[in-house]
């Protein structure tokens, strides 16, 4: 039995060290990394937010927002990775309940 695709939203937290060109080629990768497997991404980079306790020693950090559609297995390889990724301080994977109202425009 084939598991039926959800929509999730993943939450990336940078380095404060990487520069405004890194930012830009980690956005570009997790996008190609979903979209390579099949899925339809959204991004939002949402800048450097300061952080409630300190992350490995840092207390601001860079915020990313990806929204995708996948499943369990996609789920798996991309925090396999997120895990190898020095660059990325903390990360979450959610499964998003859609709203039938709601029109998302994949890009």
């Amino acid at each position: 039995m084939k598991k039926e695709l959800g929509m999730y939203e993943l939450v990336l937290l940078l380095k404060l060290t990487s520069t405004e060109q890194d930012i830009t080629e980690k956005m570009e990768y997790y996008k190609n990394f979903l979209t390579e497997r099949g899925s339809q991404v959204m991004v939002k980079n949402f800048g450097k937010k300061p952080l409630a306790y300190p992350i490995k020693g840092f207390d601001t950090a860079i915020s990313l927002q990806l929204i995708f559609v996948g499943n369990g297995n996609l789920i798996q390889q991309t925090n396999t990775v997120i895990q190898r990724d020095q660059a990325i301080l903390r990360s979450i994977i959610t499964n998003i309940k859609p709203d039938p109202n709601l029109q998302l425009n994949f890009a």
